[in-house]
């Protein structure tokens, strides 16, 4: 039976939503061109779970050199999201439409979730030896994870809200939380590593993202489908998506062979 669900998803309160300071995101059934999408898409998510520094973590063969060097160079992206979510803020339409109310508080809600997860990367890189000041120095990173941060910037300022929407907080946070939940046992096999320090602030980020987090690429699309309305918007959302997730394989697998 096909029922739209409702999630609940605290909000700021800004005198939206006739006083209230909650906001509904509602789940509703796909149109024919979403499931068309996410047949399209997947592919390409999967190349992405499916990376080679994802399995070897699982086998925990991933070395230690290889671990800090995807922490250090996958910085820059996990700072720089809240600012891509920004930028989308910033093309919602004016007017309090029901649409333009939640897609905007949506943002601004997630906007601040994406803040305290770049302090919590630290604390991952740290639980491997990577203190904050290596992270935070100037670092010349793989081409590869230059053209993911590099399309983001360009998709989420240059691009429609649903293009933007798509490329980020769908194509980027989907698969994270699927390769998370994947992988989040498996630090495990690295307590014992000398120099190493796996505890339960280690893997807030990993925990994060396995669990709550898993719900924000599903509101996405709910935004998404708000917003690409024609024919020609919702092509741009698919390629959007597809191009984000090309260059995060690419940036994974660069990190992979690099630092082996």
């Amino acid at each position: 039976m096909n029922v739209s669900r409702k999630l609940l998803i605290s909000l700021p309160n800004r005198g939206h939503a006739k006083g209230s300071a909650k906001e509904m995101i509602e789940i509703t059934p796909d149109p024919a061109w979403m499931k068309e999408f996410r047949g399209f898409i997947q592919p390409y998510q999967d190349k992405v779970v499916n990376s080679r520094i994802f399995r070897d973590i699982n086998k925990g063969t991933l070395t230690v050199k290889q671990f800090q060097g995807a922490l250090i160079n996958f910085f820059p992206l996990i700072e720089s999201f809240p600012q891509y979510m920004a930028l989308n803020l910033a093309k919602v339409p004016p007017g309090d439409s029901k649409r333009n109310r939640k897609a905007k508080q949506w943002l601004i809600s997630n906007m601040n979730i994406e803040r305290l997860h770049t302090v919590w990367w630290k604390h991952f890189a740290a639980g491997f030896n990577v203190p904050a000041k290596v992270l935070e120095a100037p670092i010349c990173p793989p081409p590869e994870m230059d053209a993911i941060n590099n399309y983001l910037w360009r998709i989420c300022t240059r691009g429609s809200l649903a293009e933007g929407i798509s490329a980020s907080n769908f194509a980027i946070e989907g698969p994270t939380g699927e390769w998370t939940k994947n992988v989040k046992e498996a630090f495990e096999k690295y307590r014992n590593v000398e120099g190493l320090r796996i505890n339960e602030r280690t893997l807030e980020w990993i925990q994060a993202h396995a669990s709550y987090d898993d719900k924000h690429p599903v509101e996405a699309l709910e935004i998404i489908k708000s917003f690409a309305t024609s024919k020609e918007e919702q092509e741009k959302v698919k390629y959007a998506a597809k191009r984000a997730l090309e260059y995060y394989a690419l940036a994974l697998d660069a990190c992979y062979e690099l630092f082996k």
